[in-house]
């Protein structure tokens, strides 16, 4: 997990947590199915879930030469998009 994304990590409820972990164990058995963002964004993929009736986005890269894909940013799909345009700069 990419330090930006930790730090709001940190600040969820537990069962928000669990709910993280759950779905980025689920994103890890096919990283590749989510498609790739585009322009500024490119190289980066979105997987989205549900909690609480909030609708929460993970943004992730894949890193092909070391099999392992890094999260970016877990937010709420409000503002998501430019929060992570601010991290991706």
């Amino acid at each position: 997990m990419a330090p930006s994304a930790h730090r709001r990590y940190k600040k969820f409820d537990p069962l928000l947590k669990q709910k993280v972990r759950q779905e980025v164990r689920t994103l890890a058995e096919d990283p590749h199915r989510n498609e790739e963002l585009k322009g500024p964004l490119k190289g980066i993929r979105s997987y989205h879930f549900e909690y609480e009736k909030i609708q929460y986005r993970i943004a992730y890269r894949i890193i092909e030469d070391r099999n392992e894909i890094e999260i970016v940013l877990v937010k709420s799909r409000e503002s998501f998009y430019q929060a992570l345009r601010r991290i991706v700069r």
